[in-house]
């Protein structure tokens, strides 16, 4: 039997399930941290290994990973503080906020060190993550992950506008809390190149936690300090963590240069490209993905 705890988002609560629709064998549990709760999954055992989604995105884009990583890893897959199922408080979300939620979130867990993959602007944070505390940081995967010059970067055209109107009050807010199941599904069809993944449910899915309130807020407040991560850019060519980099070929947002550019500002990296594959190869790709993946991970 499914029972629900409610969680407060602003001051309209909402509905936080216990088990996810997509993967019922999966207990969403919430780990206590200084700025609210975040909600994650655990499964699998063996070495720690984080899953961190990307801007906009929640816990369900790593199914596709679940079954395959966790028989030789234990799984922690969290949603980012703000996004998903987790608390939305009335903070700025800025690269060092993601960063140190990442640190408290495994001091709740208990997991000393852990590997770090990475999607989009999970990517971002694992990086940083691992500048801002190596003792921490094992092996990295970054999928499609963002640049620290990631403004210049983009090359999708909504996403460019709504940079371009980060700063403009209210406009990125309403940009969000405007958005229909439409939209949802538009914005979807833009991080895969296969469109016929993206079906009915996949949009009603996303479109259903993007309603919770505060997303809209969340996601102006982030967008709004994305240049920020431009201060760890010297830094990275420091970072001596093994990294994979796994980019899809027709990534909408990010192109194959962008992958190359991080290969080359990372010393210790292996670029792989997923052909005929977006934004989240992870998701669209997954048998190419979890092979690259789990032969990097489980190479000396």
């Amino acid at each position: 039997m499914n029972t629900n705890t409610p969680i407060m988002v602003d001051t309209r609560p909402a509905i936080r399930p216990t088990t996810l629709g997509w993967n019922p064998a999966l207990e969403l549990r919430l780990a206590r941290i200084n700025e609210g709760t975040i909600s994650y999954v655990v499964t699998g055992d063996g070495p720690p290994l984080l899953l961190l989604h990307g801007f906009g995105g929640e816990i369900w884009m790593w199914e596709q990973q679940v079954a395959a990583l966790s028989k030789r890893y234990r799984l922690f897959i969290p949603d980012l503080l703000g996004y998903g199922y987790s608390d939305r408080p009335k903070i700025d979300y800025t690269p060092s906020l993601f960063i140190d939620t990442i640190r408290q979130f495994m001091d709740q867990l208990g997991v000393r060190s852990a590997s770090l993959i990475g999607n989009s602007m999970g990517a971002g944070v694992a990086w940083a993550f691992a500048l801002t505390h190596p003792e921490r940081a094992n092996k990295l995967v970054l999928i499609d992950g963002i640049p620290p010059q990631v403004v210049p970067a983009v090359r999708n055209h909504f996403l460019r506008w709504f940079l371009a109107i980060r700063r403009v009050p209210l406009l990125p807010y309403l940009a969000v809390a405007l958005r229909t199941r439409r939209m949802t599904q538009v914005a979807l069809t833009q991080v895969v190149y296969n469109d016929r993944l993206i079906t009915d449910v996949v949009v009603e899915r996303q479109y259903r936690i993007s309603r919770l309130a505060g997303t809209a807020r969340v996601m102006a407040s982030t967008i709004r300090y994305a240049d920020e991560v431009a201060r760890y850019a010297d830094a990275l060519a420091t970072l001596r963590k093994p990294t994979l980099i796994i980019w899809g070929e027709r990534d909408e947002l990010f192109p194959v240069a962008v992958g190359k550019q991080l290969h080359a500002s990372i010393r210790d990296s292996t670029l792989v490209v997923i052909k005929d594959s977006g934004h989240m190869p992870m998701w669209e790709t997954p048998d190419q993905t979890n092979r690259a993946i789990l032969e990097f991970l489980d190479g000396e």
